[in-house]
């Protein structure tokens, strides 16, 4: 057995869980190795201190202490339903303006073009995009090629 797969059963082990065969397999280990020995102790050690923690823990739910869900819920829903309140008035504020805003930018967007088409800024883009066309299809057609696919 190896020191993985003690430290995997080891929980198990110190609960008493295991088959009597794999218990004293790893007792056997546990025996020869001094590294899991020691993960034994220790996590012995934290069962112990987990047991008692746990037996505290009754001790402090009889202890008598303020019940503040309520205010800090109370606070929450405040907070919230201000910030519900702020979003809707800004929403509305936006979409009063959104429409008109949108033909102006269209507007613009219509001049602009008319303008860059005046001073010949696109006379040779589609000589261009023809160009680019061209050396994609002769690229592709010769890495067609080399790979024998269509030959």
């Amino acid at each position: 057995m190896n020191c993985a797969t003690v430290k995997e059963w080891m929980p198990h082990y110190i609960e008493g869980l295991l088959s009597p065969e794999a218990e004293l397999r790893i007792r056997l280990h546990i025996e020869s190795c001094p590294d899991c020995a020691q993960w034994l102790e220790e996590a012995r050690e934290m069962s112990a201190l987990w047991n008692e923690m746990e037996n505290g823990q009754e001790s402090m739910d009889a202890l008598d202490f303020p019940d503040i869900t309520a205010d800090v819920m109370g606070q929450i829903e405040q907070l919230e339903s201000g910030r519900r309140e702020r979003a809707v008035r800004a929403t509305m504020a936006r979409r009063r303006t959104a429409p008109r805003t949108s033909w102006v930018h269209y507007g613009v967007a219509v001049g602009l073009t008319f303008l860059l088409l005046q001073l010949g800024v696109f006379k040779d883009m589609a000589y261009g995009i023809t160009e680019i066309n061209g050396h994609m299809s002769t690229s592709v057609s010769a890495w067609l090629n080399s790979e024998g696919t269509n030959k």
